[in-house]
């Protein structure tokens, strides 16, 4: 997808995307998550549920779906794009970079043979994510391993898309990637050093996303995807131990990335979320939800919020947001 000088957005597909709670006529759907309990034909992330408003989450387009399995990974394709799925055990101790790049391999080899081999949207949810000490602690073995696929397949720093991950109990690594046989434009964070290229000690390899990804809808609008985002600025946590200042901090980079989208696509019904947005909010103590909650509802008044116990992928860290908007 390109940004043209008229700030034209080349559709990342000939059908558009929309995020709805519920499934609809005309629609079929690409995605589907299920927060509360597991049901036939959709993926779990094997996080606790906090409460919100909504307990499902369609990813809808308005093309024939087609799906299947290719040996342990699960697909959908519609159109010009892809969703993957797939999960292994997952005990929490055993050292996650070599499954990781497995998983990975098998997934950007089966987008590529598919047709569709540019990443637009990554999720990542494992056990214990903040266990081990140093270059040990799990997640740093995760960013390892995960950093291994991607360069194995040709993927650089200007290939990534936006990505959520987070840690839970659910004994599983659970890896879900939406890719498209187009690129999507990816969008940083000005006041954030971009996570690819935090320095040496965050670990041997730093964590391959991007801040946003926006792709092209067929009307001319764009469909913005915003990674999983904390309370850090430039490359540094802020407000360790402060559940508020941390979500206000949240909120900040939020309006930063809308804000810089408007101005990159030029599209001003970017600049805030509303009725047809949705923030997922991962805290780490679920007692803490109604505090997160109410400082979001006061941002964003319209906007639905989906809150999930998770642990966040820096053990200072106590919530971590993505959201999803268009305009």
């Amino acid at each position: 997808m390109v940004v043209t000088e008229a700030g034209l957005i080349k559709p990342a597909s000939r059908a558009g995307i929309r995020i709805s709670a519920s499934a609809s006529s005309g629609s079929e759907a690409l995605m589907r998550f299920a927060f509360d309990q597991p049901r036939p034909g959709f993926d779990q992330i094997g996080l606790e549920l906090l409460g919100g408003d909504q307990v499902e989450e369609h990813w809808l387009i308005p093309a024939k779906a087609e799906s299947g399995r290719h040996g342990d990974l699960r697909f959908c394709q519609a159109d010009h794009l892809l969703y993957i799925a797939c999960e292994c055990a997952d005990d929490g101790r055993t050292d996650p970079a070599g499954m990781t790049e497995r998983l990975y391999g098998e997934i950007l080899a089966l987008a590529k043979m598919q047709g569709c081999p540019t990443l637009i949207r990554a999720w990542n949810f494992m056990p214990a994510i903040n266990r081990g000490e140093g270059d040990d602690e799990r997640y740093r073995r995760f960013c390892l391993g995960r950093a291994r696929a991607l360069e194995a397949a040709g993927i650089g720093d200007r290939e990534l898309c936006a990505g959520t991950a987070i840690g839970g109990d659910d004994p599983h690594l659970r890896v879900m990637v939406l890719t498209g046989r187009h690129g999507g434009i990816n969008i940083e964070n000005p006041r954030q050093v971009s996570a690819y290229r935090y320095p040496r000690i965050y670990g041997p390899r730093s964590p391959s996303f991007a801040r946003a990804t926006a792709i092209g809808q067929p009307d001319g609008s764009a469909f913005l995807m915003i990674s999983g985002t904390a309370s850090v600025v430039g490359h540094r946590t802020l407000h360790e131990g402060d559940l508020e200042a941390q979500t206000a901090e949240i909120i900040v980079n939020l309006d930063t990335v809308l804000k810089e989208s408007t101005q990159r696509l030029r599209r001003p019904a970017l600049g805030e979320f509303g009725v047809h947005s949705l923030l997922r909010a991962y805290v780490r103590h679920a007692e803490h939800w109604p505090q997160v909650r109410e400082q979001l509802r006061s941002a964003w008044p319209d906007t639905p919020v989906i809150g999930l116990r998770g642990d966040i992928c820096r053990s200072d860290l106590l919530v971590e947001i993505e959201a999803v908007t268009s305009g």
